[in-house]
């Protein structure tokens, strides 16, 4: 927590400080439209609050991550802990959008422990398949690709995402 923050940014995994990937060009796309339609949403339902490279701290681990993209229900962020950094609350939803040199073992682990820190839903966007894996707590992960359209339970009531339209921005001017 001393060190001063990077860039690219890092996490601090088992003791170590990993830096994330520099996203590339459809990573930022796949993650500025998810968070703008997240946004979107969370305006009108007043469910809760999106927020882009929210850096949380899971004390029980020592770990510090920074998802892309992460929804917190409403009143779970008390105004008085809006200026820590990092944040000692849990996302309820996170969004990992892959970079090509996510490894399957440490993305394996990074499901993992969101699981055991207490997230209820997790989504790893992967541009390159073009599909979404969804994890929950006690389930087997999922995993969807276009036409689907993706719901955000047990988080967002009535979130519904097409893949479809979610996937078009990464082909848009071919």
């Amino acid at each position: 927590l001393a060190i001063p923050e990077t860039e690219p940014p890092s996490e601090l995994i088992d003791g170590e400080v990993v830096k994330k990937m520099a996203p590339s060009w459809s990573h930022s796309r796949l993650s500025i439209r998810l968070a703008r339609v997240l946004d979107e949403y969370l305006e009108k339902s007043h469910e809760g609050e999106a927020h882009i490279e929210l850096r949380h701290i899971w004390p029980a681990e020592d770990r510090v991550y920074l998802p892309d993209i992460n929804v917190t229900l409403r009143g779970r962020i008390p105004v008085e802990l809006r200026r820590e950094r990092p944040i000692p609350i849990q996302p309820d939803f996170a969004i990992e959008v892959l970079s090509p040199d996510d490894q399957p073992g440490r993305l394996f682990e990074r499901a993992a422990f969101y699981m055991r820190a207490g997230t209820s839903l997790l989504w790893f966007v992967d541009p390159d398949f073009e599909t979404i894996t969804v994890y929950r707590p006690d389930q087997s992960p999922t995993v969807h690709a276009a036409p689907a359209t993706l719901d955000a339970t047990p988080v967002l009531r009535d979130f519904h995402l097409d893949l479809a339209a979610l996937f078009a921005v990464l082909h848009e001017g071919e």
